[in-house]
């Protein structure tokens, strides 16, 4: 007989603007899939979020984020009765409680400090199964040691750390939607959906890397995103995309010069691993501000402001300055940031052995 297979659902934050955490989540996905043939992948989504999907996995439409949707999560978990959840900065105590008592596993995955607490809050933690904890800037992470006594006090919660977590491989060049220049830029805001004084960012970045081409002369391939509402999809000056998988953008990545990128999480673990200088600025969210003073801090990025000559007068400073940008690449490299998908699959999948 076949063996049955197990049911993992993913619930991440979705909707509108904002598009991190279900990358994470579709990354980690897809290799853990690539390691088990035995599970079935359902994914709890805002219809709201413009989001790249995989053919093979399962997706169950919410009116709002998760955490907003109230019953209609809970009527998801009896529904399917997953062998594991994999709630990811989303969910409700009450959705947690459904999980367990419907003998699933239960795992939170956070990356701000306010989703950590609240995974060893004394109502959550003795639910937790596993809390991976995304630390892309603390070379040693740890432990305070009021987490270690809430988890003698109501644990058993497996933790761990993550610092990055990126597709697993990267797309063939040919996959790409054009032909990359020998030499080039890659200007990318993120998920495209954010607006700054009322005009989308994308646009902002475009305007950006317009400037820097004229004042370099090197090639520019700007990524609007797949949440970007505006109806830019060409440019005389430079290349424009309108949206990329998240194996195309990591190809993308690894062969450009530099970047200048948004900071939400997933796009500036994506730029880490590839291993690139970048320019990183807040497009929006409320965790990326501390991300670009931690960027800067670690010597792993250069700051801007949200302003297409701020960007385009950062990212001209790192094409002009090879050691900088080596530096930049060099400081990333040495304190330890990696991509942990691999880990983080690995660890969840032993939840379900």
């Amino acid at each position: 007989m076949p063996q049955e297979k197990s049911k993992l659902l993913f619930v991440p934050v979705s909707g509108p603007v904002g598009s991190g955490e279900y990358y994470r989540c579709l990354n980690i996905a897809r290799a853990m899939a690539r390691r088990r043939d035995n599970v079935e992948m359902h994914f709890l989504l805002s219809r709201h979020a413009e989001v790249e999907r995989e053919s093979r996995f399962h997706y169950h439409l919410l009116e709002k984020t998760p955490t907003l949707a109230g019953t209609a999560v809970e009527r998801c978990i009896d529904r399917l009765q997953p062998d594991l959840a994999v709630f990811d900065c989303s969910g409700r105590k009450r959705h947690f409680r459904r999980v367990k008592q419907l003998g699933g596993k239960l795992a939170w995955i956070s990356n701000r400090p306010h989703k950590r607490r609240r995974g060893f809050h004394p109502q959550v933690l003795p639910l937790l199964d596993l809390h991976l904890i995304g630390e892309s800037c603390e070379p040693d992470p740890a432990l305070t040691r009021i987490e270690r006594g809430l988890l003698k006090l109501f644990g058993p919660a497996r933790v761990d750390f993550f610092t990055t977590v990126a597709p697993e491989s990267v797309a063939d060049p040919d996959e790409l939607p054009l032909e990359l220049p020998e030499q080039y830029a890659v200007f990318a805001s993120g998920g495209g959906g954010y607006e700054h004084l009322g005009r989308p960012v994308p646009e902002l970045f475009l305007d950006a890397a317009r400037r820097f081409h004229e004042a370099t002369g090197l090639e520019v391939v700007t990524v609007m995103g797949p949440q970007y509402r505006g109806g830019i999809n060409s440019d005389n000056r430079v290349h424009v995309v309108e949206a990329l998988s998240t194996a195309a953008l990591g190809r993308l990545l690894a062969g450009a010069r530099l970047g200048v990128l948004g900071a939400g999480f997933m796009l500036s673990s994506q730029a880490l691993a590839a291993r690139i200088p970048m320019v990183l600025t807040a497009v929006g969210g409320r965790d990326q501000p501390g991300r670009v003073k931690e960027f800067d801090a670690m010597g792993i990025a250069l700051p801007a402001a949200l302003d297409a000559e701020a960007l385009s007068h950062k990212a001209l400073e790192l094409s002009n300055d090879p050691a900088l940008a080596r530096q930049l690449v060099e400081h990333a490299s040495s304190v330890g940031i990696c991509n942990d998908v691999a880990k983080c699959a690995e660890l969840l999948l032993e939840l379900i052995d």
